[in-house]
């Protein structure tokens, strides 16, 4: 596709980043929603394996619980459950803070691309 090739592969990366931040946050949020429920296991995905899969092309299936639930443009690693079944409410907030600065990093590293694109097609303001 000629857009693709326009955008190359950082635009994909930066994308793929922004997805996994957003699937790792709805498993944070979860777990501390889950934080007084008794038998819950935590459940997270590791970052940086999740990206690193994701761009390399190995990827996991998304383990859906209803056939009628539509697919995803990437896959996931399927969430860990930790050994603990106890939910740590610092750990998670820690972890939800990380997430957070990644997910707006990303975001940041993407508008500053646009930006230059921006430049560019309007020849640095000619």
């Amino acid at each position: 596709m000629p857009i693709k090739s326009l955008f190359g592969k950082t635009f994909h990366a930066i994308e793929t980043s922004l997805d996994i931040a957003k699937e790792r946050h709805g498993l944070i949020t979860g777990n501390i929603a889950n934080l007084d429920t008794p038998g819950y296991s935590p459940k997270d995905i590791d970052f940086r394996d999740a990206l690193k899969d994701a761009l390399e092309g190995t990827s996991v299936d998304l383990f859906r619980t209803n056939p009628c639930h539509f697919g995803s443009k990437i896959s996931y690693p399927e969430p860990s459950s930790s050994s603990s079944d106890s939910i740590n409410i610092d750990k998670e907030m820690s972890k939800l803070a990380e997430n957070n600065l990644r997910y707006r990093t990303s975001v940041e590293v993407l508008l500053r691309k646009l930006s230059g694109l921006k430049y560019a097609i309007t020849e640095g303001g000619r």
